[in-house]
């Protein structure tokens, strides 16, 4: 008789694909685009026909999250698999450990075809960056990247030498040519490419030919902007929307592309972000904050081979679920050590358990940092001292403006979610306060 252990493999060995049709990989990253600005998210406003394409064709996860509201922590989580504060990144501006594991590197040992383009932002502090071959490339061989800036109209970027390159034009328009041949080159061989977009991230500056799509006096602004503030965020608006409808553009060439080289119906599409963004949201601006215009993320999945188009999914899922998730789509084992859950049966057959809850954590090494729970439509949000701040419901209330945290008839409800908070410290390696605190504070 097989064991259960025995069971699971065989059972696994049977949902891979063969090496032989394995998918490729087209993940597209666009800096600080929030869940709520999405076509099949019921924005009224964003003209975005190739996003409304692609959720289609695909999934849309109308409940995803980042693992930290930062660049750097949120796609050290994406490369890694672990949260940011396992894998060493705490907040921008690290080197991330070329110890910690690599969605790149293990496809590349898979036999696939690697590639990254754009903002990198995982190499430190220098700025646009040149990052050598090597490992601090993190398993993606084919390089047209730069460490960190957001210059969308005079960017620089460099292959394998430091020798920068300066393009003309808007930036996502020269990255997606460059993403383009990549794809047409590697049309005989599986590939994984990261495509990582500077927008809608400020500057907010669309270029020239998308200005005119927008009238600022229409934006439905969403109803946790305060009146006050409603002049500011529609100009934020005004440019935000601009750079979202260029990168729309560019998504439906990089689209058309897969089409032309018939390997659209075995290319996994995901289109996310690292981010979100307030825009106005509670009278903030950009992100960092645990509410969720800042936290929760857009994420399309398009596999047209194995998935049915035009769906809403409300799986609770992470930015640290995405390597692993990726890396059973592509039937290839995730390495040692990996906190995120692989999800990959469970989208695509329907079976598994579903995650019960999704762990936040943000302004790690800052007096204000924050640790954040959502179980169901039960969010909880802590300080570093482990005091809970807000409590919502966002069945209830999605605009979070009704903070429950000091209602004494919900005092069971924080108890339990703060159990379950302190459960994920467990079994992730956190702390409250984050360790590096007082070291950050005596540097500063």
């Amino acid at each position: 008789m097989l064991t259960r252990r025995e069971l699971l493999g065989t059972a696994a060995m049977a949902f891979q694909p063969a090496a032989s049709h394995r998918p490729n990989v087209l993940f597209i990253i666009a800096d600080q685009w929030r869940a709520q600005t999405l076509p099949s998210a019921g924005d009224p406003d964003l003209k975005a026909p190739h996003l409304a394409a692609l959720a289609a064709r695909g999934v849309t996860f109308s409940r995803a999250y980042t693992s930290n509201p930062v660049c750097s922590p949120a796609r050290a989580s994406m490369l890694t698999g672990k949260f940011p504060h396992a894998c060493k990144m705490p907040h921008n501006d690290l080197l991330l450990p070329v110890d910690e594991p690599s969605i790149a590197l293990e496809l590349k040992k898979a036999g696939y075809a690697t590639g990254y383009i754009g903002k990198w932002h995982l190499d430190g502090e220098e700025r646009p960056g040149f990052v050598p071959p090597g490992p601090r490339r993190r398993g993606f061989e084919f390089w047209a990247a730069f460490n960190r800036g957001h210059f969308y109209f005079n960017s620089t970027y460099f292959r394998d030498t430091p020798e920068p390159i300066r393009p003309q034009g808007f930036e996502p328009d020269y990255q997606t040519d460059l993403a383009i041949e990549f794809i047409r080159a590697h049309k005989n061989r599986p590939f994984c490419l990261y495509l990582s977009w500077g927008p809608p991230h400020t500057p907010r500056t669309p270029p020239e030919r998308v200005k005119g799509l927008y009238d600022a006096a229409k934006f439905h602004l969403r109803p946790n902007v305060p009146s006050d503030y409603a002049p500011q965020a529609r100009k934020g608006y005004l440019g935000y929307y601009g750079l979202c409808s260029a990168l729309d553009e560019n998504l439906g060439r990089l689209l058309r592309a897969l089409e032309e080289t018939e390997a659209a119906a075995d290319t996994i599409v995901i289109f996310t972000a690292d981010h979100g963004d307030m825009l106005g949201s509670h009278g903030l601006e950009y992100k960092g904050a645990p509410y969720e215009e800042s936290a929760r993320i857009p994420l399309l999945l398009s596999y047209p081979r194995k998935l049915k188009g035009g769906v809403t999914n409300d799986l609770l899922i992470s930015t640290v679920d995405f390597m692993p998730t990726l890396l059973g789509m592509c039937g290839v084992e995730p390495p040692a050590g990996v906190q995120g859950q692989d999800l990959s049966e469970l989208i695509l057959t329907g079976s598994g358990k579903r995650p019960e809850s999704v762990y936040v954590e943000g302004r790690l090494t800052q007096p204000d940092e924050w640790r954040m729970v959502v179980r169901g439509f039960d969010k909880l949000v802590v300080n570093a001292k482990f005091e809970p701040t807000h409590l919502f419901n966002l069945a209830d209330d999605p605009y979070e403006m009704n903070n429950q945290c000091d209602d004494k008839t919900q005092r069971r409800r924080v108890d339990e979610l703060t159990a379950l908070l302190k459960s994920w410290m467990r079994r992730t390696g956190d702390r409250v306060p984050y360790p590096q605190l007082k070291e950050v504070r005596a540097r500063g």
